[in-house]
């Protein structure tokens, strides 16, 4: 599996691994990317493409973050957040406008249509890549930001007469909080992006041809035609760090 503890885990004892071999006078493989220097640059490039991963997750998961809070409303998210802000705006349209206005039925409407995101992840199987998949969730945020341009249009065309005392739901403020969705979905993709490709990269170095696990195989092979075959304290030592 490509998840963070477990890649964690093969690195720790890949390390022990390399201290083992680092004490054998008998590990002398001709194979260049056996060779112990071959071997311990695998392992400082491998925990440079794992942090980079980790730094593209948190990142990522800064901005999914801050784009709930201003969005759906949810028990993590701002009082004022943009849907709340819409049924703030529809109550004050049907106050001053009437449950009969236009504009009012249309801003029902669009509230209805208006659907909470659901985000369920798979695991990935072992050794495969996790991969960033466009959600439902995805769409629903793209869509927030649509019925609220929407509801941004609607209370423009009522000119002077939409005058509420809410500061949240004033034209000028709901469309910055609308223009701060659309900017942190855009960040978003990017940084999926860059996640993907991050993570990507961390997996080839564990389980790519040349990569970690691969290469324990086959010092593992290596070791076992020492003399004493599977049975050498080498042998044994090494297998026993990595497993």
């Amino acid at each position: 599996m490509s998840s963070q503890k477990s890649v964690q885990s093969i690195i720790g004892k890949f390390s022990d691994g390399l201290k083992v071999l680092d004490g054998l006078i008998s590990y002398k493989p001709s194979r260049a990317e056996l060779t112990l220097i071959s071997l311990t640059g695998l392992k400082v490039n491998t925990e440079m493409k794992n942090s980079a991963a980790v730094t593209a997750e948190t990142n990522l998961s800064g901005l999914q973050k801050d784009r709930k809070l201003i969005s759906f409303k949810a028990k993590d998210s701002a009082s004022d957040c943009i849907e709340n802000r819409i049924k703030e705006i529809s109550n004050y349209v049907k106050a001053e406008f009437g449950k009969n206005n236009p504009s009012y039925l249309k801003i029902t409407s669009i509230i209805a249509k208006i659907a909470p995101p659901s985000e369920k992840k798979a695991a990935p199987a072992e050794g495969e890549v996790a991969k960033v998949v466009r959600s439902k969730s995805e769409k629903s945020f793209q869509s927030l930001v649509g019925f609220g341009n929407d509801i941004c249009t609607i209370i423009s065309d009522l000119g002077a007469k939409y005058n509420p005392s809410n500061t949240n739901i004033t034209l000028v403020n709901f469309k910055a909080k609308v223009d701060a969705l659309a900017a942190l979905n855009e960040q978003i993709v990017t940084a999926e992006t860059a996640y993907s490709a991050a993570v990507k990269d961390r997996h080839e170095a564990y389980y790519g041809t040349l990569g970690i696990v691969n290469l324990i195989s086959a010092v593992k092979d290596y070791l076992a035609g020492l003399e004493g075959g599977k049975k050498n304290s080498g042998y044994i030592a090494f297998t026993n760090a990595v497993k």
